[in-house]
C-alpha cells in the first residue's frame, strides 16, 4: 500500500470555500500519486478557525475556544473528502469539547463514511499552562483493510507504555502527528518515533506542523520534516528509514509500505525487541539500592 505523510503550514482563507479548496488539493494530490492513508500533523486543525476577519487580542484560551467550535465541521469535510477520494484521511489535530474539558483532538475518517477519533493523552506543560487541554483517555486501534492502525499525538509518542499497549493488541503501523516549535521538540518527536519503530518492531508515520502562522498564538512556530520509520533489520532500510523530506519543506512525502513485512521482523529479525520486552517487568519492578564509596 501507499502511505502519504504531510509537512504542512496551514494559512489564512477569506472565506470557508477557499479552506475546502486547499484541503480538497491537498488530498487530491496525494490519491492521484496513489496513497491510500494520508495523514495531516497536529494542530494542522487549526486552519478550520482560520477563516475569514483575524481575531484581534485573542489570547491562547480564546483561541482553543475558536478553534473547538470549529472542530465538528472539520470533521465534516475530512469525511467528505476521505469518501470523494476513497482514502483513509488523518485530519490534522485541533481542539474539540469533550466531557472532561477542552481537547486536542485527530479525526480519522474513512472513505466509507466512518469517523472516529483519538484524543492526546499527555499534555504538554504549555498545553496545561496556555490552554488548560484536558487529557484523552481512550488508547484506540483502528481496524482496517490495511492493518491495524494506533494514533499517538505528538508528546503521546515520547511515552514509550502507549506504543507498547497498542502493538500487543495488533496494532501494524502508528501514525504521530505533531507539533513542534523548535528544533529540540522536532528532535525529541522524530528521536521517540524512531525508538517506537525499534521497540516495537513495527511501521511508524511522522507528520509535523510547520510556522509561524501569522496572526494565531497555538502556531506561532513550527518546525519538522515529515518521515516513514520502521525498524532497522534484516531486509529493510538500514537506516531505519523508508522515506523523508526535508526539514521545514512543505509537502508530502509518499511512500510503498507494506506493514506485515515489517511486523515480520519481530520473528525473523536480528533482534527480537518485541518479543525480549517482558523480560524487562522482574528487574523494573525490583531496584536494589546499594552504598558505595
Amino acid at each position: 500500500m501507499k502511505i502519504a505523510t504531510s509537512a504542512y503550514r496551514p494559512v489564512w482563507h477569506a472565506d470557508q470555500a477557499a479552506l475546502e479548496a486547499r484541503l480538497e488539493g491537498w488530498v487530491a494530490t496525494a490519491a492521484q500519486e496513489g496513497a491510500q492513508i494520508l495523514v495531516f500533523p497536529e494542530y494542522g486543525g487549526v486552519e478550520a478557525a482560520m477563516v475569514g476577519a483575524r481575531p484581534v487580542g485573542l489570547d491562547a484560551i480564546g483561541w482553543a475556544e475558536r478553534v473547538a467550535d470549529a472542530a465538528d465541521g472539520w470533521a465534516d469535510l475530512h469525511a467528505r473528502l476521505a469518501r470523494q477520494y476513497g482514502v483513509y484521511v488523518l485530519a490534522g489535530s485541533l481542539m474539540a469539547r469533550a466531557p472532561a474539558g477542552i481537547v486536542n483532538r485527530s479525526y480519522f475518517l474513512s472513505p466509507e463514511g466512518g469517523i472516529d477519533w483519538v484524543d492526546k493523552m499527555v499534555p504538554t506543560p504549555w498545553e496545561r499552562r496556555a490552554i488548560d487541554l484536558a487529557a484523552g483517555q481512550e488508547n484506540k486501534i483502528f481496524d482496517t483493510p490495511f492493518g491495524k492502525i494506533g494514533i499517538q499525538i505528538c508528546y503521546d509518542c515520547e511515552f514509550p507504555l502507549f506504543t507498547r499497549a497498542l502493538v500487543e493488541q495488533g496494532a501494524d503501523m502508528i501514525l504521530v502527528p505533531s507539533a513542534t516549535e523548535f528544533e529540540a521538540g522536532y528532535t525529541r518527536v522524530r528521536q521517540s518515533c524512531r525508538a517506537r519503530a525499534i521497540e516495537s518492531q513495527c511501521l511508524i508515520v511522522h507528520s509535523p506542523v510547520l510556522g509561524p502562522v501569522d496572526d494565531c498564538p497555538l502556531l506561532e512556530m513550527g518546525t519538522g520534516s515529515a518521515a516513514i520509520f520502521c525498524p532497522p533489520d534484516i531486509g529493510l532500510p538500514q537506516n531505519g528509514i523508508i522515506a523523508q523530506g526535508m526539514v521545514d519543506a512543505e509537502g508530502w512525502v509518499i511512500a510503498e509500505v507494506d506493514p506485515a513485512r515489517i511486523s515480520a521482523s519481530r520473528v525473523s529479525g536480528q533482534v527480537s525487541n518485541f518479543a525480549h520486552w517482558p523480560e524487562q517487568d522482574h528487574r523494573v519492578n525490583s531496584v536494589t539500592t546499594r552504598p558505595f564509596r
